[in-house]
Order: structure tokens, then sequence, then C-alpha cells
């Protein structure tokens, strides 16, 4: 097992990232990374086996139980965020998600099963039948909000990312300024005429992994509130590199259309939102080729509700 000051040194990149996000909170976070992996490693059994090789946000080890349970220790910078990730996790218990064994939220600390062989969901190259394992695991997560908790309601996100937009690009900017007041009605249309549900807010080919004994799971939630088809964007707009966009976004509806309840008008109207929600927050980061991607999808998606 390599020294946990070791550990608590990952690559630069994530250091950066981290520091350009959080600021002060991150630079206390990694400052004190060592300490959080010397403590918890200790006060649970845990024996390490090192560190994940692609770190997003979070600092993430590959731990094994005292019980010889295999786990994966994640450890974030303590915010709302990591704490409804939290919250959501242990809200599926295991069933579609993998199972939550322990948490400290104030810390954002918690301890996961590690899933199976782990193969991620994009493995599968044939789009119908990786569009209908998403469709079993989307099915597998629904559930009501958590009594006494308060997730964040997509929407309201949605109307934020849409309003600091249009601060940050009062000329206009690489989203279209139809596209922003389309998504707008589209979070209304939703907050009247669908329903509230806990959303996983992230759920796409690299977050369903395989276990062997339970399927296709997902992971790391996000915890939001929101009409269950918001949940369906995120996989639409995942893994289309060297795709025909068209195509491909029409095979991949049609399977969500045949096998889930959400009917057509829901579905792209909750595309159009989370796909216009997510652009904007691309033009935050300067990240214009996902923008361009995103504005043809939406642009389709309208078409399918003329």
């Amino acid at each position: 097992m390599k020294p946990f000051k070791q550990l608590a040194d990952p690559p630069q990149e994530f250091r950066e990232r981290m520091l350009a996000v959080f600021g002060q909170a991150g630079r206390t976070y990694l400052e004190g990374l060592g300490e959080t992996i010397f403590r918890y490693t200790r006060e649970w059994g845990l024996t390490v086996q090192g560190p994940a090789p692609n770190l997003s946000y979070n600092y993430v080890l590959f731990v094994t139980c005292a019980d010889g349970t295999e786990g994966v220790l994640k450890i974030s910078v303590p915010t709302e965020d990591s704490r409804n990730e939290i919250l959501a996790t242990a809200a599926y218990g295991g069933d579609g998600c993998a199972r939550l064994l322990r948490a400290v939220p104030e810390d954002g600390v918690q301890l996961i099963e590690r899933l199976s062989p782990g193969f991620m969901l994009r493995t599968i190259r044939d789009e119908r039948e990786a569009t209908e394992r998403f469709c079993e695991v989307w099915s597998q997560i629904r559930r009501p909000l958590p009594d006494g908790t308060a997730i964040r309601p997509v929407g309201k996100m949605g109307l934020e990312a849409f309003a600091n937009y249009r601060a940050s690009h009062p000329g206009g900017g690489p989203v279209p300024v139809r596209h922003v007041a389309l998504a707008e009605e589209c979070f209304r249309w939703l907050a009247e005429h669908g329903r509230t549900e806990l959303l996983h807010g992230d759920l796409h080919h690299q977050n369903i992994l395989l276990d062997k004994k339970r399927g296709w799971m997902a992971i790391d939630p996000h915890g939001y509130a929101g009409d269950p088809a918001c949940d369906l964007a995120p996989y639409l707009y995942n893994e289309l590199e060297g795709k025909p966009l068209e195509e491909t976004l029409a095979l991949r509806t049609s399977v969500m259309l045949g096998r889930l309840p959400v009917g057509r008008e829901r579905l792209f109207r909750a595309c159009i939102a989370m796909t216009v929600m997510s652009a904007c927050w691309n033009a935050e980061e300067g990240n214009l080729t996902g923008i361009r991607l995103q504005n043809r999808m939406t642009d389709w998606y309208r078409g399918q509700l003329i």
C-alpha cells in the first residue's frame, strides 16, 4: 500500500480543477486530503488499493473493507452537491444504484460498494441494445423524493443558468437566444404537466456499470428534483462522437418512447430544457464544441414537437 502522503498527491490537472471550481474551499480540501484519507481508512478499517485512474471533481480510492467487501472511498469538497449525492445514493438503497455503505456528509466523505467487473455501458457498441439497457436502469431507479430533505429542483437550476447566461452574454452568445427562451418555456411546461421525483441528474454511459450479480447499475447520482423525463437527456447527449447525430437521436428516442412511460411531448420538452441548461453551463467553461453539438440537438428536438 502506498504512503498516505503519496496517495494524497493527485495529478496536477485535478489540483488545478479543484482550485478553479472551488477556490479557497478547494485549497483547504487539497491541503487536508492526506489527513482525511488517514482518518477514515483507520476509523472504517479500510485497506487502500490505490486511486481511481480518472479523477473529475472528487478524489476516489479503491479500498477493501475489513470484511473483504470491495469498496470505493469518495472524498469531495463538502458542498450542497456532495450532500445531495449522498442523499440520493442512500435513497436508492442499492436497488439499481451502487449501495452506500457509510457516509459523513459534513466532511464530503462516502464509502460505496465497488461494482465488479465494472464495465461501462459505453462498451456496448450496438445503439439499440445499449439504449435498452439504459432504459432498464432508468426504470429501476425511479424514486419519490426522500422525506424531509431539500433536494434542488432542476427547473430552478435551469432558470438560474439561463439568467446567468443572459447576464454574461448581453449582446448574444454561442447559445441562441431562441433556445434559451424555448428551454425556459419547457421547464415551465414540465412544472405544470409533469411530476416531481428524485432524479439521478447525470445518468449516461459512463455512469452505468456492469455488476456480475445484479446487472447494469447506476453510480454517481447528482440528486436533483424534477420530472423523471429529465433523466433521459444526459444519455442522449453523450457518446455521439463519430456517429450520425440525427439518426442516433432518432434511434435512441424511439427506443425510449417504446419502453418508457414518458410520452413524446414530455420527452422532447425535457430534453430541450436539460440540453440548453447544459449548453449554458458549457458556455461558462468555454466549451464551444459541446455547445455546437447541443445546439444541433436542440433544433432536432424542437422539430420533433412540431
